[in-house]
C-alpha cells in the first residue's frame, strides 16, 4: 500500500511503543518518516528497523530552540511536513496528588501539553505557506474520563483533547486539519513497567474493556493511517476513540 507516498511525516515519541508503530505503519504507506525522540539508542534501533525513507534526531521536545532547529533542517532536508504526530508523553507514578511533587506534576504537564504546543508550533508555518497539513495528537480515553490516582495524566490529557478542538478551528481555512486519537490500554513496554506485568496489566485492565483484550500498538497505528490519509478529509477537530468500548461504561 502506498495511501501515504511523498508525504513527510514526523512523530515525537517515536522511539519505542506507539511512537514507533505509527513510524512503521506510515513507512509501509510510502511516507519518509522523522523520528524525535530523547532516547538515542532505541531511537537508531527503531530507524534500523524502518531501514530507508526513516530519519532520527535525539531531541527534548520542550526545548523550543532545540525543536525550532530540527523543523528547519527537516525542511530544508527534505521538504514540506505533511504531517505531524504529536505521540511523546511522560507519566507520574500512581498516586494522589497529595504524595506527587510540584516537580513530577509538572514534569508531566511539560511534556504532554508544553512539548506539543512547541513542536506544533515549530511545524505549523510550513503547513500555513505550503496550504495544507495533517496533525494528529496522541491522547487517552483518560483525557475524556479520570481513573484512579492518575490526575497529572489525566489533566494532560484532557487538555490535548481541548488544545486538539482549539487548533481545528484556527487552521481549518488553512487547508489543515487538527484531530485527536484517544487509545485505551495498549500493551507497551511502558504499561507492563507502570503495572509490572503482563498479567497485572491483564488483571488489572482487561475487565476496563468490553472488547475482552488490550490493544496492540499496531491497531493505534492503523487508525493514525487513516486520520492521516485523504479518507478521513472531511474530519477535523475531532477524537478518535480506539479504546475497545473503554468509554461505554
Amino acid at each position: 500500500m502506498s495511501i501515504l507516498k511523498k508525504k513527510t511525516a514526523i512523530i515525537t515519541g517515536a522511539a519505542q511503543g506507539i511512537g514507533k508503530a505509527i513510524a512503521m505503519r506510515f513507512s509501509k504507506e510510502g511516507a519518509v518518516v522523522v523520528l524525535l525522540d530523547t532516547n538515542k539508542k532505541k531511537l537508531d534501533l527503531t530507524l534500523s528497523e524502518i531501514g530507508s525513507n526513516a530519519y532520527g534526531f535525539q531531541v527534548d521536545i520542550t526545548n523550543e530552540k532545540d525543536v525550532g532547529k530540527i523543523i528547519n533542517n527537516v525542511e530544508n532536508s527534505y521538504g514540506v511536513i505533511d504531517i505531524l504526530v504529536n505521540n511523546a508523553a511522560s507519566t507520574s507514578k500512581k498516586e494522589k496528588i497529595t504524595k506527587i511533587s510540584l516537580k513530577e506534576w509538572e514534569k508531566v504537564l511539560r511534556v504532554n501539553i508544553n512539548g506539543t504546543f512547541i513542536v506544533t508550533k515549530s511545524v505549523l508555518p510550513g503547513m500555513i505557506s505550503n496550504g495544507s497539513g495533517i496533525i494528529i495528537n496522541i491522547a487517552s480515553q483518560l483525557g475524556s474520563v479520570a481513573t484512579r490516582n492518575s490526575s497529572p495524566y489525566c489533566t494532560s490529557k484532557g487538555a490535548i483533547i481541548q488544545f486538539t478542538k482549539a487548533l481545528a478551528l484556527d487552521h481549518a481555512l488553512d487547508g489543515i486539519r487538527v484531530n485527536s486519537l484517544s487509545p485505551g490500554a495498549v500493551l507497551t513496554q511502558r504499561l507492563i513497567d507502570i503495572y509490572g506485568s503482563e498479567e497485572k496489566v491483564n488483571d488489572q485492565l482487561l475487565s476496563k474493556h468490553p472488547i475482552g483484550r488490550i490493544a496492540n500498538t499496531s491497531e493505534i497505528a492503523a487508525a493514525a493511517v487513516f486520520l492521516a490519509s485523504p479518507e478521513s478529509s472531511f474530519v477535523t477537530g475531532s477524537d478518535l476513540l480506539v479504546d475497545g468500548g473503554y468509554l461505554c461504561q
